[in-house]
């Protein structure tokens, strides 16, 4: 697999990682698109992307911690039984820990649009931008929860509010990957292109 491959499928990986992160549909209390599909899909991303940013690597552990958790979540929530709120200290733990790697896996994708996006797409301003936001909304995720016991009503409306933008952002950022994936397709079609002339005139 050449590295354009390995960058192509690692992207397209994080990408729809962040559909299972972004919408999830329940039956009954059991999610049809649990969350830890998606984080398992940016533990086989970092795979693929590590070579071209190396950080990545640091990941590792971040991102198996939240694997778990998901998991066990999804599996407890057969049960009807939600893990979220059961003990704070894990809570906040699983939410610093996620707003973390969130924000890091987001600054090594810019970094990475920055060498292959397209002229005028200023994708790496795009996913910068995204993960500024997404980290706001995650922090006050963490805030409202809180809230929640003193301020019922107030966090209800807060919160559908913040479910419209958070699906929004999840929406763009989606598509900034997507054609950061498209971009990196266009590259190695012109490389190969490039080589073949080479090859003709040698």
């Amino acid at each position: 697999m050449t590295d354009y491959q390995k960058l192509y499928t690692g992207i397209g990986r994080v990408a729809w990682g962040y559909f299972f992160i972004y919408f999830d549909f329940n039956i009954n209390t059991v999610s049809i698109l649990p969350s830890f599909i998606g984080y398992l899909l940016f533990l086989s991303a970092i795979n693929y992307l590590c070579d071209e940013e190396r950080e990545l690597n640091l990941l590792r552990t971040l991102v198996t911690i939240l694997t778990v958790w998901h998991i066990a979540s999804w599996l407890a929530s057969w049960a009807s039984i939600d893990l979220d709120g059961m003990l704070q200290v894990v809570d906040i733990i699983i939410g610093v820990v996620n707003i973390y790697f969130h924000f890091q896996l987001l600054t090594n994708l810019a970094s990475i649009a920055t060498k292959h996006q397209s002229a005028d797409d200023e994708l790496d301003a795009k996913l910068l931008r995204y993960r500024t936001l997404q980290t706001v909304m995650l922090t006050a995720v963490i805030i409202i929860g809180y809230l929640a016991k003193w301020l019922p009503e107030l966090v209800t409306v807060v919160s559908i509010g913040m479910i419209i933008i958070y699906l929004i952002v999840g929406i763009l950022l989606m598509k900034a990957l997507f054609d950061l994936r498209r971009s990196i397709s266009s590259g190695s079609d012109s490389d190969e292109t490039d080589t073949d002339i080479e090859t003709d005139e040698i």
